[in-house]
């Protein structure tokens, strides 16, 4: 089990190259198959919906695929997020392997979420099967541990919540 997040120099859907020697406090690294994706989408957006949190508790909240940076971009476009989308493409998961997240057979990225504090090391991780979220329970208590200020307010969704999470969405308004 990885114990320790890689160092990583990956570029972003602007082109922009993003290294964890740069990133300081702690990491949420989501791996995801791919862009455009129906389950990769949902997740995404709950994510990004709750960017608010992550960024009030100080957690630096990246998303890597094996997508080259023109599909990314092209994704970015169609569904702006509010942070890095890391291409993992070349060499072809190079960083999903090393944080084992990588599936030789199909050449993609493995729904794994990994939670690293600030000094690199791999405090949680969690995962899911193909075509299966992963659960909003996991990112809510690492937000918790993480900061207080990270949580939401009582009857006050986080800024965008509500359309990203309407009610009867998997996580619901306001959550992850």
């Amino acid at each position: 089990m990885i114990t320790t997040l890689p160092p990583f120099a990956l570029p972003d859907q602007f082109g922009a190259v993003v290294r964890r020697e740069d990133l300081a406090g702690p990491i949420c690294l989501v791996f995801y198959p791919h862009a455009f994706t129906p389950v990769c989408t949902g997740e995404l957006d709950r994510l990004a919906a709750a960017h608010d949190r992550f960024h009030a508790a100080g957690v630096h909240l990246l998303a890597a695929s094996t997508d080259p940076v023109s599909a990314l971009a092209a994704w970015h476009r169609a569904t702006p997020r509010p942070f890095p989308l890391l291409s993992d493409f070349w060499p072809h998961g190079a960083l999903a392997a090393a944080c084992e997240a990588f599936d030789p057979a199909t050449g993609d990225a493995r729904r794994v979420s990994l939670w690293a504090d600030a000094d690199g090391r791999v405090v949680d991780r969690v995962s899911s099967p193909a075509g299966s979220p992963r659960p909003g329970e996991w990112y809510e208590r690492m937000l918790r541990a993480a900061s207080p200020a990270a949580q939401p307010r009582a009857g006050t969704p986080p800024t965008g919540a509500s359309e990203a999470a309407p009610a009867g969405a998997p996580g619901g308004p306001g959550r992850i």
